[in-house]
């Protein structure tokens, strides 16, 4: 079993900041380069473009825009994989998935077929949209599907290489994106992606294990618990279906506590993913979930003001994390 990458990245500091690629925008242009080389290759869009998305639809024969009409998005897409086309989908999160979900449970994922689904926007990253734009829910609703492989990452680097990861993978596949731009946590490090997952930061007294955003937010955390002498680790897990468990269990298999950070619902979210890994494994290390509770945001100011709302901003996280490694 390969051991994990530790591409440690410490805590960001304030300084001048540089330009930051979106992830969609760096996972558009490592298709691009795969769509020149195999015409086999099409993206269907919902009505929803990107400047980088511009040099695909200008290829010939390898973009549709089926408009406002997600549903009929993925059966066009499973029409032409069917017909020997290799499909890209793609739309605002909470449309491809919701809204489509029983097309991509019986057309895609039943028919078992190479379709990779592209959702932009995770979380609250429609902040002040409301609900309808909220993406929380979507893993729990996602992940059920037999054959269906999900990805959720956290900076620009990891988007390009899932392009090829996608590509070759001839899997049902869906990968979330943020909406905005995050600091590049792996540009320059050696990261085999294939893994699944990356120790963004090795730890002592504990892991917290995130995925998207929110492995931006865990790093904050452990700069925070560690100025209190708590030396807590941070574990990228992008890959959150099938999950590395080999590789994840090698990784925690040191430390005393868990905790599992998502800006999504505790209910079938990544911490009823590691509690249902736990419980079959035997795992019996202390497990604390910290995620969104049962309530729909309406909160308006954007998404710090939903986190902090709802205890999910950075100083409330390891204020209860704080808490929880005292009265072990």
């Amino acid at each position: 079993m390969n051991s994990p990458k530790q591409a440690t990245v410490g805590t960001p500091k304030k300084a001048a900041t540089p330009f930051i690629i979106g992830m969609r925008d760096a996972y558009f242009n490592a298709l691009y380069k795969i769509f020149t080389k195999d015409k086999k290759a099409i993206l269907v869009s919902a009505d929803n473009g990107a400047p980088t998305m511009d040099q695909i639809s200008d290829l010939s024969g390898q973009f549709r825009n089926v408009g406002i009409a997600e549903e009929q998005m993925i059966g066009m897409a499973c029409g032409l994989a069917l017909e020997g086309r290799r499909p890209w989908v793609y739309a605002i999160n909470p449309f491809i998935t919701f809204r489509a979900l029983e097309f991509i449970k019986l057309d895609v994922c039943a028919m078992d077929l190479p379709i990779v689904m592209l959702g932009v926007g995770a979380g609250f990253a429609y902040d002040i949209m409301g609900p309808t734009h909220h993406s929380v829910g979507s893993l729990a609703v996602m992940r059920v599907w037999p054959n269906l492989k999900i990805y959720s990452i956290a900076d620009s680097t990891t988007a390009a290489a899932l392009a090829d990861i996608n590509y070759r993978d001839r899997a049902p596949q869906y990968v979330l994106f943020d909406r905005t731009g995050l600091p590049d946590l792996y540009s320059g490090k050696d990261v085999n992606f294939n893994d699944g997952l990356v120790v963004a930061k090795p730890g002592t007294d504990g892991y917290i294990v995130a995925s998207g955003i929110m492995v931006h937010a865990a790093l904050k955390v452990a700069h925070i618990l560690q100025e209190k002498g708590q030396n807590i680790g941070v574990i990228d897990l992008f890959r959150l279906k099938p999950v590395n468990e080999e590789l994840l269990l090698k990784t925690i298999q040191k430390a005393p506590r868990v905790i599992s950070l998502e800006e999504d619902y505790l209910h079938g979210g990544l911490g009823s993913i590691l509690a249902e890994i736990f419980v079959d494994r035997g795992i019996t290390t202390p497990l604390l979930r910290i995620g969104q509770p049962d309530k729909f945001a309406f909160e308006m100011g954007g998404r710090e003001a939903i986190w902090r709302a709802h205890g999910l901003d950075e100083a409330k996280v390891a204020s209860k994390i704080a808490r929880w490694l005292s009265a072990s």
